[in-house]
């Protein structure tokens, strides 16, 4: 089946069940729904085939991945004050504590920190598809 917009708001609903059955502080567990809606919204966009979203819990931090099939890098795009999209990733790169690329290009992942205190570092320029920070 071909990804269509509401599997959007299906991914999100499942992730705020997992979140929750791992009984993750809001903060963490808002900032997991909206990168998911950001990741799975770009990959419906702009890639190709089937779509699959993973989401992991370790070392007190989320990780989330979308794949798809095309090899085209997600990249964060400079959106014009009336434009309508080209914000998500922009708004991923902020809330979590870094981002980037894998699989050759067809795995956008984010990762969010689950403690409290601030992260040992953040990303502030391009991703690149080193997932290291």
């Amino acid at each position: 089946m071909a990804p269509a917009s509401i599997h959007v708001a299906q991914a999100r609903g499942t992730t705020a069940a997992l979140l929750r059955h791992w009984a993750l502080p809001d903060a963490p567990a808002g900032d997991a729904q909206l990168v998911v809606s950001e990741l799975v919204t770009n990959a419906i966009s702009h890639g190709s085939g089937a779509m699959w979203l993973r989401v992991r819990y370790g070392n007190h931090q989320l990780r989330i991945e979308v794949t798809d099939g095309s090899t085209t890098p997600a990249q964060r795009r400079r959106a014009g004050a009336n434009d309508l999209g080209g914000r998500g990733l922009l708004l991923v790169a902020h809330v979590s504590h870094r981002w980037g690329v894998a699989d050759n290009g067809r795995t956008t992942y984010a990762v969010i920190p689950t403690l409290t205190e601030a992260p040992p570092c953040r990303r502030t320029t391009q991703p690149t598809l080193d997932p290291t920070c």
